[in-house]
């Protein structure tokens, strides 16, 4: 067997034992309460299947502030932005779960979510429930490539977060396979900027300037499989 299908099935293999985990019980997942979600987003949430995308970005407010121009680059088809400012893992997979469905259309997904559970979960934790956001995206549309980004660096100087997002990072890439893409996101921002002082590619600790969605947005490249 080639390195490449024992890879494929690893993948496979990892998702099912996503979708077969217990989540009852799990009080991580849900809406997220303050602030309240804007109308604009509920609105969006209830109307998702009829809208049915072909292509989506799901995520936190890392999603949230992609600049539209350069979004469009990572797909054919016009993408809908489904972040939300403050969302965790759990609050995106309560939204998927209630806004997606069998059948969808959806061709294409990029999904970056985690940095926002860091304070209160594992790694172990974290990457599990996103491994579950790209099931449950997988179960609503088969056919759909989803493109899963690793965390970024934060600058805010926590050790205990960046060795959590290095671990969390390491388990993300044991989920690549057929229609998962995994891709190193922090790399090439941490490569970039230095370990000390500002950096042009974040506005603040945690959130990219331009400069650095456009050095996101060209690692991507095209978000397909």
């Amino acid at each position: 067997m080639s390195r490449i299908t024992r890879r494929g099935l690893a993948g496979i293999a990892a998702l099912l034992a996503v979708l077969a985990a217990p989540v009852l019980g799990d009080t991580t997942i849900g809406p997220r309460a303050q602030p309240p979600y804007p109308d604009w987003l509920t609105t969006r949430m209830e109307t998702l299947r009829r809208q049915d995308p072909k292509a989506m970005l799901l995520g936190d407010s890392l999603v949230a502030g992609w600049p539209p121009d350069l979004a469009r680059r990572l797909f054919d088809a016009e993408p809908m932005n489904f972040g939300a400012g403050g969302d965790t893992t759990g609050n995106l997979l309560w939204r998927v779960r209630h806004s997606f469905g069998p059948g969808m259309g959806l061709e294409s997904a990029l999904l970056l979510v985690g940095t926002n559970d860091l304070p209160n979960r594992s790694a172990a934790e974290i990457a599990d429930t996103i491994g579950t956001i790209a099931a449950e995206v997988k179960r609503s549309a088969p056919g759909a490539c989803v493109t899963l980004l690793t965390l970024l660096p934060r600058r805010d100087g926590n050790v205990v977060f960046a060795e959590r997002v290095a671990e969390v990072n390491r388990r993300l890439t044991t989920l690549a396979g057929p229609g998962l893409r995994v891709v190193d996101a922090n790399t090439p921002l941490r490569d970039a900027c230095p370990t000390e002082g500002a950096c042009p590619l974040y506005k603040d600790p945690v959130h990219l300037s331009r400069a650095g969605y456009e050095r996101l947005t060209a690692t991507i490249g095209k978000a397909g499989c």
